[in-house]
């Protein structure tokens, strides 16, 4: 475990990329950031990344950084959580990697509640939220466009809560630092499918 803090620790440029036979595709689908060694979670992500069945490249480099090391690891698996409810209405992508990533990530002690909490006050900037938890996160430039709801649609339905806590579970809980407090498993819809 490393003795400096979050801040001293750089930010590290995230991004997923499509990966073909042909190798993976140049341009980033997506933007995201490091909740551990192993998990990338990336924000209002785009329907392209909705497929459990396509293979994705998480590309890792330290931003900004002079030495121009790059990381390419696969991811092993993919998931979606999203929220529509207490006036919050966004999504996140959290995918798994084949292997940790060689770069340092910092250790970051969270909750759903913390997370919850964070996503009210940021009105569903999980950028910002995340930023303020202590995630080292390179923003990308705002789109201009309103972002794309397609996870809003019937064939993911049961990806939606209507809880900003229960989506701080689906979240918070890819870091192996999350805090897990005995709950109400109304409050945490996947615990009580799987509890």
């Amino acid at each position: 475990m490393s003795s400096e803090s979050a801040t001293e620790i750089p930010a590290l440029l995230v991004t997923v990329n499509l990966w073909e036979r042909s190798g993976p595709a140049d341009k980033p689908l997506a933007y995201g950031f490091l909740t551990s060694t192993a998990t990338v979670l990336v924000p209002e992500p785009p329907e392209e990344l909705s497929s459990p069945w396509r293979r994705y490249l998480v590309r890792i480099s330290r931003s900004p950084g002079p030495d121009g090391r790059t990381e390419s690891i696969l991811a092993g698996g993919i998931s979606l959580a999203a929220v529509d409810g207490e006036g919050i209405t966004t999504a996140a992508a959290v995918l798994t990697l084949v292997r940790p990533t060689a770069f340092t990530v910092p250790v970051v002690h969270s909750t759903p509640e913390r997370v919850a909490e964070l996503l009210i006050r940021h009105h569903g900037d999980q950028w910002a939220a995340h930023a303020e938890l202590g995630f080292r996160v390179v923003r990308p430039e705002k789109d201009s466009a309103p972002p794309d709801r397609w996870w809003l649609g019937p064939a993911f339905a049961g990806d939606v809560v209507s809880s900003v806590k229960a989506f701080g579970w689906g979240t918070c809980c890819t870091s192996p630092l999350c805090g897990h407090h005995a709950v109400d498993p109304n409050d945490d819809p996947w615990r009580a499918a799987t509890g």
